[in-house]
């Protein structure tokens, strides 16, 4: 079975997206526990909704680089009918670029709310989280959805110039 070029998935990627599921079970059975107290004590869980909000950054942000790996963004494929499949190839590695360069955009703005969460040691004001680990949470998996993209504008790169590379074909056992 031939087997074409592997997504750049590593382990920071896989990592973080079990972080992310993780955060979403979390969050998940954190509000079913408040919402049967409130059932069935008339009583709600302190700080709900500060736990679900800072759980969602992770499940929202932790996911992305993952779904950038397998190439599992949505899009809208107006132009693949309608042009060649060379200048689709290209579209798709511009749109990498500036994918790419967007992110790296996003890093670096994001660095000095960061620093300055880091510096004034803002707090959240339900639970005692700091703001600082969000933000570096949001600017980790930007850094790794950053370093996907690269490694596939790399890869993309490298085929163009030296031709795409083919998995070894595999040895059947034969005995010779």
């Amino acid at each position: 079975m031939k087997r074409t070029s592997k997504p750049p998935t590593g382990l920071l990627p896989r990592v973080l997206t079990g972080v992310g599921a993780a955060s979403l079970a979390i969050m998940m059975l954190w509000t079913i526990a408040d919402v049967g107290l409130r059932a069935v004590a008339h009583r709600a869980l302190d700080g709900t909704v500060a736990i679900v909000e800072t759980l969602l950054v992770l499940v929202a942000f932790f996911a992305l680089a993952d779904c950038m790996a397998r190439d599992e963004m949505i899009r809208v494929d107006i132009l693949d009918n309608n042009v060649g499949r060379r200048t689709l190839a290209g579209l798709k590695f511009l749109g990498d670029i500036a994918t790419l360069a967007f992110l790296g955009l996003l890093v670096f703005t994001l660095a000095t709310p960061l620093a300055d969460a880091w510096r004034f040691g803002d707090v959240k004001p339900d639970v005692p989280v700091p703001i600082w680990t969000l933000l570096a949470a949001i600017e980790l998996s930007l850094v790794a959805a950053a370093l996907v993209v690269a490694v596939r504008v790399l890869r993309t790169l490298r085929d163009r110039f030296t031709g795409p590379r083919t998995a070894a074909p595999e040895d059947r056992g034969s005995t010779s």
